[in-house]
């Protein structure tokens, strides 16, 4: 009398909890959850997750792997095992299934948008300041900013330093204002006086380390024989 085969689908198995680790790990996982004592349990998981560390190498660039690799064993456990984890606590289920609250999203009502918040904050501090030079150039660096972010959002169209002017006076409500004939400068890092200093400097540092070299790239060359091209033979 022959034999029947018996076909074993993957829909008639149990679900996997996690495919990257294949079916012989889980099935591994409920073969030591079968074992009697504690001690045989602990040794067979160990050696369990060291397996799951080998066939996923890539796991050692996450930070705390190890420990992650431990989570998973209690989740294909469905966590019901009596082992020891060696980092402490036992996850559950509940640690699973925990969502962290969502962050809302700061909003800032504000009319003048294209300026962004930071203006805000920056006149609120220099209406605090008191009267004299460094309140007046903070106010000076303001309207700098202003018409930098006025610039980025409006790209197409001219800045009039008016505009920018009265919209510090609107926004400080007239508290805040600088000369008529005040003409804003725009200091950008390709337009700082520092950076063409410094690149100065530089030059003159490096040629006073190496007086010797300086001279002899300017002096010429002596002893040296111009190129002349070979004639031909008639």
């Amino acid at each position: 009398m022959k034999k029947s085969l018996s076909l074993e689908y993957n829909s008639t198995r149990e679900k996997l909890k996690f495919s990257e680790y294949g079916r012989s790990v889980q099935k591994l996982i409920s073969y030591a959850k079968t074992l009697e004592t504690k001690a045989e349990r602990q040794a067979a998981i160990e050696e369990i997750v060291e397996i799951i560390n080998q066939l996923n190498p890539q796991t050692k660039n996450v930070l705390e792997y190890k420990q992650k690799l431990w989570r998973h064993m209690f989740k294909m456990a469905d966590y019901d095992i009596d082992v020891d984890n060696p980092y402490g606590g036992i996850p559950t289920e509940e640690d699973n299934t925990f969502r962290p609250s969502t962050v809302p999203y700061p909003q800032h009502e504000f009319n003048w948008r294209h300026y962004g918040h930071n203006i805000r904050i920056m006149i609120d501090k220099a209406l605090k300041m008191e009267e004299g030079p460094i309140k007046q150039g903070f106010v000076e660096t303001i309207l700098s900013y202003m018409k930098l972010s006025y610039r980025t959002w409006n790209k197409e169209h001219f800045v009039s330093d008016d505009i920018i002017i009265s919209d510090l006076s609107v926004m400080s409500g007239n508290k805040l204002s600088v000369h008529e004939d005040h003409t804003i400068q725009v200091v950008t890092k390709g337009t700082s006086p520092s950076n063409v200093n410094t690149f100065k400097d530089g030059k003159n540092r490096y040629k006073s380390r190496n007086p010797s070299q300086n001279q002899n790239q300017n002096q010429p060359q002596k002893n040296k024989k111009p190129f002349t091209k070979p004639r031909k033979k008639i």
